[in-house]
C-alpha cells in the first residue's frame, strides 16, 4: 500500500507538473493575435510593398494606403491604393496610381492611367475567405487561429535585429517576430519557402512581412500610421467599392470557373 501509495503521488506530481508548464512565446503570441482579431472591426494604415526578383535581380516599390474592414456574415475587404513606384534598378520614382480591391471574393485591379479594370471571382460564389491569410493575395494575417497555423506550418520567434524595411526605426515600438516554414506537403509549400512576420504587441496589428517563394523572389510588406476604427471613415469606405467604373475604361469582368478533374 505505501509503494502504491507514493506512485499515486508521484504520478500527481507529475501531472500537475505539466498543468503548469510555460506556454511558448511562439504559442502565446499566435494566441494573442487569434484574440486581437476577435475584437477587431475595421483599420487604416499607410503601406510600402517591395517586390525583388531573385534570378533578374532588381524589382520595384510601390507606396500608398490601406484600408481593412472586417465583416462577421462574409468575406472581410480589403483595399490596397498605390500612389507611386519606385523601379530599384534604376531607382526612378514617378507616380503611378493602381488599386488593388478585395471584396466578396473578388480580387479588383484598377489602373487609372491605363484606364484599366479587371475584375475576378478566385473564391467559389458562396464561400468565405480572407484577403490577408498566410498565403493570400496580400499576406499580413490577422486573427488566424493558432491550431490553423501551426497545422499548416512551423513556426519559430525571429531574433532581433529585424528586418529594415519591413519593420520601421522606432524606439517606442515593442515588436514581436515569428518565423513560418510551410509544412512539406502542404499547399503553402508549392508557392513559399517562408514567411516573416512581425506584429507590435501594443495592438497584435501586423506590421511587417517579408515572404519568400520557392523561386527565392521575396515580398516585402510595411505599415505604418496603423489606425482601428469601429466604423470606417466615408473616404475609406468609397476606396473598398469595386463597382465597374462608367465609360472610357477597358473592363475585364472574369466570373469564377467550376474546373473538373480529368
Amino acid at each position: 500500500m505505501t509503494i502504491l501509495l507514493m506512485l499515486c503521488t508521484a504520478a500527481v506530481i507529475l501531472l500537475g507538473n505539466q498543468s503548469e508548464q510555460p506556454i511558448s512565446p511562439v504559442h502565446e503570441a499566435l494566441d494573442s493575435i487569434e484574440r486581437a482579431g476577435e475584437d477587431l472591426h475595421a483599420f487604416t494604415a499607410d503601406v510600402a510593398y517591395r517586390k525583388d526578383d531573385a534570378l533578374l535581380g532588381g524589382g520595384e516599390l510601390r507606396t500608398g494606403s490601406m484600408v481593412y474592414d472586417t465583416n462577421p456574415e462574409a468575406s472581410p475587404r480589403l483595399a490596397v491604393n498605390f500612389d507611386y513606384r519606385i523601379d530599384l534598378g534604376s531607382n526612378e520614382r514617378r507616380a503611378e496610381h493602381k488599386q488593388l480591391i478585395f471584396d466578396g471574393g473578388w480580387l479588383v485591379e484598377r489602373d487609372e492611367a491605363a484606364r484599366q479594370f479587371i475584375k475576378r471571382q478566385i473564391v467559389r460564389p458562396g464561400d468565405m475567405a480572407d484577403p490577408m491569410r498566410l498565403g493570400g493575395p496580400f499576406p499580413l494575417p490577422i486573427g488566424q487561429k493558432r491550431e490553423d497555423v501551426l497545422r499548416t506550418f512551423t513556426v519559430t520567434k525571429l531574433d532581433p535585429p529585424p528586418d529594415h524595411f519591413a519593420v520601421p526605426k522606432s524606439e517606442a515600438l515593442k515588436l514581436i517576430g515569428l518565423h513560418l516554414v510551410p509544412r512539406e506537403g502542404s499547399e503553402e509549400s508549392e508557392d513559399w519557402a517562408s514567411i516573416d512576420l512581425w506584429y507590435d504587441l501594443a495592438t497584435w496589428l501586423p506590421i511587417g512581412v517579408i515572404a519568400t517563394e520557392v523561386n527565392g523572389d521575396q515580398r516585402r510588406i510595411r505599415l505604418t500610421k496603423a489606425k482601428l476604427h469601429d466604423v470606417l471613415p466615408e473616404a475609406s469606405e468609397s476606396l473598398l467599392s469595386i463597382e465597374v467604373p462608367s465609360d472610357g475604361w477597358s473592363v475585364d469582368v472574369q466570373p469564377w470557373v467550376e474546373t473538373q478533374d480529368p
